[in-house]
């Protein structure tokens, strides 16, 4: 189950992206839910309880823009799309790691291809869980939330939005119990969630949370080649 929020001071636009939604799961199979809210202050005190948000740029109180970096302080893996009347406030999109926009008024073909590469983004279901066995017995950690896993010696460290677990074994055993299309090995000792990169340059990949790790000479193809494809084809 995928849980989106749309934010926006517009009743009917909210009314819009719903029906959009709605349709998109009839046409996929996928299971969405949406919440609206009028204004950014209200999703902003709920922001953790969602995987995904449409964020109209011009509102009043806190526009788009400045929630989406108040949004960032808290919370790095929320998908978010902007919505706009003009394009040009969205080229800043970057900076806070947005997806991408959909201009108004919204079409339904746009929509549906940017849902397609959000839910490509956002891997399995956000009710996916991995269980591990740490020290301190068996851990529960939502699949969503591994940002990426590292082997020192024999130990493996999970490094999650929620802080580190660590366990015992190796690294091809962690990778094989992680969807293919979703991690991919970027170095000897990284397993990466593909959702979390925020940029590729050179020998160095930058993760959302601004975490940096190596890519190897020898992974860096077929890490490059995943990423791409689980961005439908649109490389950063």
């Amino acid at each position: 189950m995928i849980r989106a929020a749309i934010v926006d001071d517009d009743k009917q636009a909210i009314e819009e992206i719903a029906s959009y939604i709605k349709r998109f799961c009839g046409e996929t199979g996928c299971e969405i839910t949406c919440t609206g809210f009028s204004d950014a202050i209200g999703f902003l005190e709920r922001s953790h309880s969602f995987d995904v948000v449409f964020l109209d740029i011009e509102m009043p109180l806190i526009n788009g823009m400045r929630a989406a970096e108040k949004l960032r302080e808290t919370n790095e893996s929320i998908a978010l799309i902007f919505v706009t009347n003009t394009a040009k406030y969205a080229v800043n999109g970057y900076s806070v790691g947005a997806i991408d926009y959909l201009l108004k008024p919204v079409r339904y073909a746009r929509f549906a291809a940017l849902m397609k590469k959000t839910v490509r983004l956002l891997g399995t279901s956000a009710d996916t869980d991995i269980m591990l066995r740490t020290s301190g017995g068996m851990r529960r950690i939502p699949l969503s939330s591994v940002v990426y896993v590292e082997i020192r010696e024999h130990l493996l460290v999970w490094h999650t939005e929620s802080g580190n677990a660590e366990t015992w074994g190796s690294l091809k055993e962690a990778e094989k119990s992680l969807p293919q299309d979703a991690f991919s090995r970027c170095n000897h000792s990284c397993v990466v969630s593909l959702s979390h990169v925020a940029d590729i340059t050179g020998d160095r990949v930058t993760l959302r949370d601004g975490t940096q790790l190596a890519v190897s000479h020898s992974k860096k193809k077929n890490f490059i080649a995943r990423y791409t494809a689980l961005c439908g084809g649109k490389g950063n």
